[in-house]
C-alpha cells in the first residue's frame, strides 16, 4: 500500500467519528432525537469527540424535558467546553426546566445559576439569538422576586431586533400580550405575517392572539389555511387550535369534537411543541358539557387526569361537572 493510501486511509478512521457528530447534529435539528442520541451514546467514549456529544445529549434531554439527565450532562459538557456557548445555553435550559418541576424555595437557589449561565452563553456568542431569547422570556416572565423585570426587556428586545428582526418581533409581540395588549400584538404579528406569508409560526401566533381578543371567526380564517400545508406539526396545530376557537367561542362543539379527535389520533408519542394528549381531552370534555352531554363531558375529564393527574383545569372542570 503506498504512502497516500495509507496517509488517506488514516484520516478516514480520524474523520469517521467527527462525521457521526454532524450526523447526529442533523437528526437533532429534524427531530429524530432517538436515533441521534444512539449515534452520540458511542461518540462520547471518544475522548476527542465528547464535549461536543456531551452538548447534544443535553440538547436532547431539554427537548424531552428531562431535567435531570440534562442538568447532569449539561454540568460534564461545559466543564469539558468551557467556551461552547451552546453547552452553556443548554445546561441553562436544562436548569429552567428543574426549577419548574421543584418547590419555590428550592428553585430561589437554581436561579442565580440560571443567569449566569445565560449571561456566559451571550457573552460567549453575542449572536446567540437563542440565549437572547431565552433572557428576555425570562425577564417577561419571572416573578420580580426572581429577577423578572420587563422594563429591562425592553432594550434586548430592541437588541434581539436588531441581529434578528423576525425573532425580535416575536418576543415583542410576547411582551405585548403579556400586558394584556393584545390590539398591539395582533398588528405586530400582522406585519410578521405580511414581509413571511409563509411563515407558519407566526400565522398560528396570530390566530391565537385574535383568540384572546374573542376574535375567533378571524382566527379560524388564519387557522384554515395551516390545514393544507406539509407540515405535519403545523396541521395538527391548526387541528387543536381550531378546536380551542370553538369551545372559547362557544360555537360549533360538534365540530370540535371531531377536531380533538382526530388530532388525538395523530398526535406523536413524543411532541413537545404540541399540546399534550390530556389538554386535548380536557378540551374535548368542555366541547361535550356545552352540548349537554355530561356523561362523555365526565369521561373526557377523567382521560385527562389519568394523563396528567396533576392537571387543575381537569380537576376544576370534573368537580364542577352536575352529578348523576
Amino acid at each position: 500500500m503506498s504512502w497516500f493510501a495509507v496517509a488517506a486511509v488514516a484520516l478516514l478512521a480520524v474523520a469517521t467519528p467527527a462525521s457521526e457528530i454532524e450526523r447526529a447534529r442533523v437528526l437533532v435539528e429534524s427531530g429524530r432525537l432517538d436515533e441521534a442520541r444512539a449515534v452520540l451514546e458511542k461518540t462520547v467514549v471518544e475522548p476527542a469527540l465528547a464535549g461536543e456529544s456531551l452538548v447534544l445529549l443535553t440538547r436532547i434531554a431539554a427537548l424531552r424535558g428531562d431535567h435531570e439527565a440534562g442538568v447532569d450532562l449539561g454540568e460534564r459538557a461545559i466543564e469539558l467546553q468551557p467556551a461552547s456557548s451552546e453547552a452553556h445555553y443548554w445546561y441553562a435550559v436544562a436548569l429552567r426546566q428543574r426549577m419548574s418541576a421543584v418547590s419555590t424555595l428550592k428553585a430561589m437557589t437554581l436561579i442565580g445559576d440560571y443567569k449566569e449561565e445565560l449571561a456566559t452563553a451571550i457573552r460567549l456568542d453575542p449572536k446567540n439569538l437563542a440565549a437572547r431569547e431565552e433572557e428576555i422570556g425570562f425577564l417577561l416572565n419571572a416573578p420580580g422576586i426572581a429577577g423578572g423585570d420587563v422594563d429591562k426587556a425592553k432594550p434586548k428586545i430592541e437588541e434581539l431586533k436588531g441581529l434578528d428582526w423576525r425573532r425580535g418581533t416575536l418576543m415583542q409581540v410576547a411582551m405585548l400580550r403579556g400586558n394584556g395588549d393584545t390590539g398591539g400584538a395582533i398588528k405586530a404579528l400582522g406585519e410578521l405575517l405580511a414581509r413571511f406569508p409563509e411563515d407558519h409560526e407566526v400565522r398560528v401566533a396570530l390566530a391565537i392572539t385574535l383568540q384572546e381578543a374573542g376574535r375567533f371567526r378571524e382566527a379560524d380564517e388564519q387557522l384554515e389555511r395551516l390545514l393544507a400545508v406539509e407540515d405535519a406539526s403545523v396541521r395538527l396545530s391548526a387541528t387543536y387550535q381550531l378546536a380551542r376557537s370553538r369551545v372559547l367561542g362557544r360555537y360549533e362543539q360538534q365540530r370540535a369534537v371531531a377536531l380533538l379527535a382526530d388530532y388525538l389520533a395523530r398526535l406523536p408519542a413524543n411532541a413537545p411543541d404540541l399540546p399534550p394528549a390530556a389538554a386535548a381531552y380536557w378540551r374535548m370534555g368542555q366541547a361535550h358539557e356545552q352540548l349537554g352531554q355530561i356523561g362523555k363531558a365526565r369521561e373526557c375529564f377523567e382521560k385527562a387526569l389519568a394523563l396528567d393527574p396533576g392537571n387543575e383545569q381537569a380537576k376544576k372542570s370534573l368537580k364542577a361537572l352536575p352529578r348523576g
